[in-house]
């Protein structure tokens, strides 16, 4: 678009005195085959032949039913919720779901909620043991075999004599310091309120 020897800023300053001055900006022409070609117009999308008549009554549907005529783009918003609720009540577990409510459930009760309980039932016991490695057997610890020339040399090793006891000098305690006076209690000057 711009020269080859321009810059954005040149051709900025230059294109802005141009509207400045009144003229038109000049802009340099496109090469041929830098412009973009037309393009076809798409053909419109052949429209869908559906019929609802096609689809089985709402009350007839199963849990086995296939759903997924009722969520075809022309299917009425009505009709397709229909179809959904009649889906989810069909489905015990959507159908038989109890989420969880604070006052549905027996805090007081070691069992009242489920999946809450004091002890550890079964295999939860179990895994939680071998990862905290308490099911492992204790090792057994093995007897050191001794170096001889080790057992030689502490038995031939001159027997040091015992450190004298310390000589320290026991310094004299400090003196108490005197217990600083409380001051002087001064008359009130306002108020009747007496503290509590």
């Amino acid at each position: 678009m711009s020269g080859e020897g321009e810059g954005f800023l040149s051709r900025w300053s230059r294109r802005k005195r141009a509207v400045v001055e009144g003229r038109a900006p000049e802009e340099p022409a496109l090469p041929a085959e830098a412009l973009p070609e037309a393009v076809p117009e798409a053909a419109p999308a052949p429209e869908d032949d559906f019929d609802l008549s096609g689809l089985p009554p709402v009350e007839s549907l199963t849990i086995e039913s296939d759903f997924t005529a009722f969520l075809h783009r022309k299917v009425p918003l009505e009709l397709r919720a229909a179809a959904l609720r009649r889906a989810w009540s069909l489905d015990p577990a959507i159908r038989d779901f109890i989420g969880p409510a604070d006052y549905a459930w027996d805090f007081n009760a070691p069992d009242g909620v489920p999946g809450f309980a004091l002890e550890l039932g079964g295999d939860a016991m179990k895994l939680l043991s071998h990862s905290l490695g308490l099911d492992a057997p204790a090792p057994k610890p093995e007897a050191e075999p001794q170096d001889e020339t080790l057992a030689v040399a502490e038995a031939t090793a001159p027997a040091l004599p015992p450190e004298p006891p310390s000589l320290a000098i026991a310094e004299a305690a400090p003196e108490p310091e005197a217990a600083p006076e409380p001051p002087a209690l001064r008359p009130r000057r306002h108020g009747s309120a007496l503290p509590v």
